[in-house]
């Protein structure tokens, strides 16, 4: 492999470049919600429209990352990194300059393609040139950049618009964007190993209707009145998931690698990883909620009261990896969920009203600590499970995993609120208070399920080699 030739300098230069591609591509994701009003006012579209901004990033993503081994394993490492943040400057391009919306989504979804190349393309990059025993470390750094870009976007992007137009938002990620390229280009190398592969056309169609149909009915199902087109995209969509399977497990050389479901660690920890990215966006998308609905503060206040802890989360997600290859994935996993069920919980039974914010937020960090601990390394378990040559597969079927899971979670767990209140004015801060009292316990339930699970995890986390 091409790795074990790397000095450990160029070794260290490497996993920079891939984390700063990544934490750019996930930040890219934040810094736009900002910037939604003055874009309505602009283009002269409504809220339902200007969030497609959000919807086709997620679109593009989902569509991609089931097609990322393909891509790994029919391009070199170089070549891949250097066509992803490409796509990503020209989708920032076409956002910096755009004269229409439907020129800015266009860049949006630029932007998501690339992002969806590279998150998986990042994490098969640290499994292939750490070793096993360090392999937990490697993902914790992923934790700590991936999930410092959400806490810090807001702010960012929020400084750039109170002082500039919201074009700026591209303005200031288009240079960063073309520092990494060039150093993709001198110093990136090819650690991945190529293998005979075909494009198999009707499983990519199959994928992007499938994937693409059931996370764009289930984002858009509660926009929906009737949700007669929502249903129907979900249905379609689950019918071409059927059938991208199916198709999957006939071919001699599939373009997702099935197969290593056949793994039950590995399998396992797909179902684990499921539940944990659920519980972090629901959280996530509760709390601001409640702070505004609920308690009747501002939204200054609904994004300081998420601060503390996702920097908890990305902090806690080193500290996780370094835990992970002293101790193994197990116990960690157990620990993590535990403090799930007990913050769950505690919301349940403690949220009024009057809660003060410090509660909020310090149960909120809580939260973030254990998802942090479950995280990064059960997918490092899971993984390990996992030969080499299999790798950017097992990558990119839990990517896509906690994609389309996660947003059939976030979509359960927030029908509760809206089934609290219905019939009654969504207003009423007592009614909606309800609503999010039943989410945290349907969360609650959630995080039992996956602590349950967590025990079925095999202690050794050097499965692979044993």
């Amino acid at each position: 492999m091409a790795s074990e030739f790397l000095s450990p300098v160029h070794r260290k230069l490497m996993v920079a470049i891939a984390l700063a591609s990544s934490f750019l591509s996930v930040l890219t994701q934040f810094l736009l919600i900002t910037a939604f009003p003055k874009i309505m006012a602009e283009f002269e579209i409504n809220a339902s429209e200007v969030q497609w901004l959000t919807t086709s990033f997620m679109l593009a993503v989902a569509v991609l990352i089931p097609m990322t081994a393909y891509l790994i394993d029919k391009f070199k490492t170089r070549t891949l990194m250097i066509s992803a943040m490409f796509l990503f400057s020209l989708g920032t391009v076409l956002g910096l300059f755009s004269p229409s919306f439907e020129v800015l989504l266009a860049g949006r979804i630029i932007q998501g393609i690339s992002s969806g190349i590279m998150m998986p393309l990042m994490q098969t990059i640290l499994f292939l040139v750490y070793p096993r025993g360090k392999r937990g470390y490697a993902m914790g750094l992923a934790g700590l950049v991936i999930n410092v870009a959400p806490a810090i976007g807001p702010p960012i992007s929020g400084v750039l618009i109170n002082h500039f137009e919201w074009r700026s938002v591209f303005l200031f990620t288009l240079p960063v964007a073309a520092i990494i390229l060039i150093f993709i280009f001198l110093f990136m190398r090819n650690v991945t190993e190529q293998r005979d592969t075909e494009i198999d056309f009707l499983s990519i169609f199959l994928s992007s209707i499938g994937f693409g149909g059931v996370l764009y009915g289930f984002n858009m199902i509660e926009a929906e009145t009737a949700g007669s087109s929502a249903m129907i995209s979900i249905i379609a969509g689950f019918a071409a998931i059927i059938l991208f399977v199916v198709r999957q497990l006939r071919l001699k050389t599939p373009i997702l690698e099935l197969r290593v479901l056949k793994v039950p660690v590995f399998a396992l920890v797909a179902i684990i990883s499921i539940i944990s990215f659920s519980l972090l966006i629901s959280i996530e998308t509760i709390l601001p909620m409640y702070v505004q609905n609920a308690q009747q503060l501002s939204p200054l206040y609904a994004g300081i009261v998420v601060a503390p802890g996702a920097l908890t989360l990305a902090v806690m997600s080193l500290f996780a990896g370094n835990l992970y290859d002293k101790y193994g994935g197990k116990i960690i996993t157990i620990i993590g969920f535990v403090l799930l069920s007990v913050s769950t919980l505690w919301y349940y039974f403690g949220l009024e009203t009057t809660s003060s914010f410090l509660f909020t937020a310090c149960l909120f960090m809580v939260s973030m600590a254990g998802v942090a601990l479950i995280n990064m390394p059960l997918m490092t378990a899971g993984i390990n499970a996992l030969p080499d040559n299999l790798i950017a597969h097992g990558t990119a079927i839990i990517n896509t995993a906690r994609q389309f899971g996660g947003s059939l979670g976030l979509t359960f767990i927030i029908s509760f609120i809206t089934r609290a209140a219905a019939g009654n004015d969504m207003a009423d801060p007592l009614q909606f208070l309800q609503g999010v009292k039943t989410a945290f316990f349907v969360a609650f339930l959630f995080s039992v399920t996956g602590l349950l699970l967590s025990l079925l995890i095999k202690r050794d986390r050097q499965t692979a080699e044993n």
